[in-house]
C-alpha cells in the first residue's frame, strides 16, 4: 500500500479507533477522579472516608489492569480486536455507572473499582492500536498520536461535563451519566469501523448498510454531550470572564463530533492493506516475536521497568491537579478549568510527538518529551503558584503525557514486531498501569503528610512531607527514569525493506513446511 494512501484507506478504523479509546478506561474514570472527591468525601467523611482513600481507587483499577491487560493481549490475538473491543464498551460502560451505586462501603468500593478494571480492559489502547497499527505502515506514529489524541480531548471534556452533572444534581448521577457516553457514542462506531486487516472488510458488511440509523445515535448522544460541556464553560466565564482554560472547549467540540460526520457523509467500505500469503492462500505470520520470546528480551524488561516511574511521575499528578490548585487557594471550578488545559497539551504532545517518532529514532524524542516536565513539576511545587505558572507547568506536563501511549505502542511495533503485538503491550501495559494507578493515591497521601500509603496499608515511611517535597522528588525520577531509554539500539524491525525481508522469510518456511 502506498504511503499516501494509507490515511486514505484507514482513515475510519482510525476514526473509531479514536473515539472508542477517548471513551475508555483509560481516559474517563483517571481525568474525571478528581471532580468527584469533593461530593465523595462531603457524603462518606463522617464514614472515615478521606481524599487519599479515594483517590486510591486507581490503585485497586492498577491491579485489576495488571491481571486484565495480558490477558486481553491474548484475546486479542486469538478472537480479534473486534469482537474484545465490541463487548468491553458495552461492560465498560456498565461497570463505571454501578460505581454510583456505593453505600458508604469502602470494601464495595474496591470491589466496584476492580470490577471496572476487568469489564473495561478491552477499551484499553490495547485493543484500539492493534487495527491502526495493521492498517499504518510508514504513518504508523503519526496514526497512533491520532488515534491517542483522543484521551485529551475527551478527558478534558469529561471534567466539565462531570463538573456540571454534579453541581446540577450529584455524583451518582454523574457516574451514570459518564458510563451512557462509550455506550452511546463509541458503540455505534466500533460496529461499523474498528477492524483489522483480517476482519470482514466494512465493504462486506450487512451493518454498514444501517450505517445512517447507528451513526444517528452516535451524532445525537455526542451533540448532548458537547452542549452540556459548553454550558459548564459559559456558566464560569460568566463567573470568572474569558480565559484560555474556557476557550479549549470550543476547539475540542468539532473534534467529537468529525469522527461522526465523517463516517456519515464519507464511504467507510474502505479495502483494507492486503494481508500476505503463501502458495497455499495462507496468511503470512508477521515479522515478530512471540510473547515467550519478548519476555526473555531485555528490551522488554527495561521498557517495563522505566515505565513504572515515568507513570507514576507524570500520571500520579494529573487527576490531583484540582488538588494541588486548591491547595495553594484556588476556587475549585477555576482549578478544574485550568486542569483542563492538560487534555490541549496532550493532544499537542501526541501530534508532534507521533509525527517525530515517524521521523527520528523515537526513544530520543521520548527522552526530550518525557524529561521536560521534570521542570513543570518542580515549578508546580512552588507554595502559592499563581494561575500563570500552573498554566506553564500543566501544558508541559500534558505534553510529556501525550507521548506517552504513542511512545509504548509505536516500540512494541519497531522493537517485537507485530506478530505478537496485542500481548506484548498489554503486558508492558500492566507496568505502565502500576504506576499510573499506584501513583495518584501514593502522591495525594504523601503530599498530605500521610506518607507511603497505599489504599489502607500504612508503611509509616516519609510522614509529614508537603506537595513542594512530593512534586519536587517526582519530578527527579521522572528524569532519572527516562534516562535507560537511550540505550534501546537501532529499531528491530525499523525499516520497510526489513519488514519484506521478513515476510519472505516467513513465507519461505511455511512453504518448507508443506513441502
Amino acid at each position: 500500500m502506498r504511503e499516501e494512501g494509507e490515511f486514505k484507506r484507514g482513515w475510519p478504523v482510525l476514526a473509531s479507533a479514536s473515539v472508542g479509546v477517548g471513551l475508555g478506561l483509560s481516559p474517563l474514570p483517571f481525568y474525571t477522579i478528581g471532580v468527584f472527591i469533593p461530593p465523595i468525601l462531603k457524603e462518606f467523611g463522617p464514614l472515615g472516608w478521606d481524599s487519599g482513600f479515594i483517590i486510591n481507587a486507581l490503585a485497586v483499577y492498577t491491579f485489576g489492569c495488571l491481571a486484565a491487560a495480558p490477558i486481553i493481549g491474548v484475546l486479542s490475538e486469538k478472537f480479534g480486536a473486534r469482537r474484545v473491543a465490541l463487548i468491553s464498551i458495552v461492560t465498560f460502560s456498565l461497570a463505571l455507572m454501578a460505581i454510583g451505586l456505593n453505600n458508604g462501603s469502602k470494601a464495595m468500593y474496591i470491589l466496584l473499582w476492580l470490577v471496572l478494571a476487568f469489564a473495561g480492559a478491552g477499551t484499553l489502547p490495547i485493543t484500539f492500536t492493534r487495527p491502526v497499527a495493521n492498517w499504518f505502515s510508514k504513518n504508523r506514529g503519526v496514526a497512533l498520536g491520532i488515534a491517542l489524541i483522543s484521551t485529551g480531548v475527551f478527558g478534558a471534556l469529561a471534567k466539565y461535563f462531570t463538573q456540571f452533572v454534579v453541581n446540577h444534581s450529584d455524583w451518582r448521577t454523574a457516574y451514570i451519566a459518564l458510563g451512557c457516553l462509550p455506550l452511546m457514542i463509541s458503540l455505534p462506531l466500533s460496529l461499523l469501523a474498528i477492524r483489522d486487516v483480517e476482519d470482514v472488510p466494512a465493504k462486506s458488511a450487512k451493518i454498514v448498510k444501517s450505517k445512517i440509523p447507528i451513526l444517528l445515535v452516535s451524532l445525537l448522544s455526542a451533540s448532548i454531550f458537547v452542549l452540556i460541556v459548553l454550558k459548564e464553560v459559559l456558566e464560569l466565564i460568566g463567573r470568572n470572564g474569558v480565559r484560555l482554560e474556557y476557550i479549549i472547549p470550543f476547539a475540542y467540540a468539532p473534534l467529537v463530533l468529525a469522527p461522526i460526520l465523517a463516517m456519515i457523509f464519507l464511504r467507510i467500505g474502505t479495502e483494507p492493506p492486503v494481508v500476505q500469503k503463501n502458495a497455499n492462500n495462507e496468511a503470512i505470520i508477521l515479522p515478530g516475536l512471540t510473547l515467550k520470546e519478548a519476555l526473555m528480551n531485555w528490551r522488554f524488561w527495561l521498557l517495563s521497568l522505566c515505565f513504572v516511574p515515568i507513570s507514576y511521575a507524570v500520571g500520579s499528578v494529573i487527576p490531583n491537579i484540582e488538588r494541588v490548585l486548591t491547595h495553594s487557594g484556588m476556587a475549585m471550578d477555576e482549578a478544574v478549568g485550568l486542569a483542563t488545559l492538560t487534555g490541549l497539551a496532550v493532544l499537542g504532545g501526541r501530534v508532534i510527538g507521533g509525527f517525530l517518532i515517524d521521523r527520528f529514532w523515537a526513544p530520543a524524542v521520548a527522552f526530550c518529551f518525557l524529561a521536560s516536565p521534570a521542570f513543570a513539576l518542580w515549578l508546580l511545587g512552588h507554595p502559592e503558584v499563581d494561575a500563570n505558572t500552573a498554566t506553564l507547568a500543566i501544558l508541559m506536563i500534558g505534553f510529556g503525557a501525550g507521548v506517552e501511549y504513542d511512545f509504548m505502542a509505536y516500540m512494541v511495533s519497531k522493537y517485537f514486531g507485530m506478530r505478537s503485538y496485542s500481548a506484548i503491550y498489554g503486558s508492558i501495559y500492566g507496568f505502565f498501569a502500576l504506576g499510573a494507578g499506584l501513583g495518584p493515591g501514593l502522591m495525594t497521601n504523601l503530599a498530605e503528610g500521610r506518607g507511603v500509603k497505599i489504599i489502607e496499608w500504612d508503611t509509616g515511611l516519609l510522614l509529614g512531607q508537603d506537595w513542594q517535597f512530593t512534586l519536587t522528588s517526582a519530578g527527579v525520577i521522572l528524569f532519572i527514569s527516562t534516562v535507560p531509554l537511550l540505550f534501546l539500539g537501532r529499531y528491530v524491525y525499523g525499516r520497510e525493506d526489513d519488514e519484506g525481508e521478513a515476510l519472505r522469510a516467513a513465507e519461505e518456511t511455511v512453504e518448507a513446511a508443506h513441502a
